[in-house]
């Protein structure tokens, strides 16, 4: 019986120590390396989910400075399982692309998983602020965090300042 005790004991001390949370887990930008002011470009992202327990990512948000999100070249693709099952929206007026999960479940983006996303983008011309920032959602099973955020330096492609000389030489 003291045995019993003393294992349930230990257990209970355990269980905060390995309650879910999404901590660590980050978006990356893959490509493009530069992106150019007026001109539509796939943004490829990498969502890692590094969470140190079984907490899974329920929710991607990226928010662009500006520009156009086209939504029907949105996507995502997992290599390694049949998910996620996203349902996929863009907020033309923010601009936001956000990837949710779909089919009611714990979330789509496992403990130690990544999943690639990606989205049209018509950058603004100019590029202000030059900064994208996201979120992530957990499945808010467990510990804190279930939300976290951080945000992306875009590289601007510095485009030609148009003058009076360079107009007259197409013409030429």
């Amino acid at each position: 019986m003291s045995r019993l005790l003393l294992v349930l004991l230990v257990l209970a001390l355990a269980l905060p120590l390995t309650a879910r949370e999404i901590d660590g887990a980050t978006v990356t930008l893959i490509s493009p390396a530069n992106v150019t002011p007026g001109a539509t470009q796939t943004m490829l992202f990498t969502v890692q989910n590094a969470s140190s327990d079984y907490e899974w990512i329920a929710s991607v948000e990226i928010h662009f400075p500006g520009g156009v999100l086209h939504q029907e070249t949105m996507g995502h693709e997992m290599l390694s399982a049949p998910r996620p099952n996203f349902a996929m929206t863009v907020w033309p007026t923010i601009p936001t692309a956000t990837w949710t999960d779909n089919n009611g479940g714990y979330g789509e983006i496992y403990s130690t998983e990544s999943c690639d996303v990606w989205v049209d983008w018509t950058a603004p011309s100019p590029i202000d602020p030059a900064i994208i920032t996201w979120e992530l959602w957990g499945d808010v099973f467990g510990a804190e965090p279930h939300y976290v955020t951080g945000s992306i330096q875009l590289l601007v492609t510095p485009v030609a300042e148009r003058t009076w000389s360079s107009i007259k030489a197409l013409y030429r």
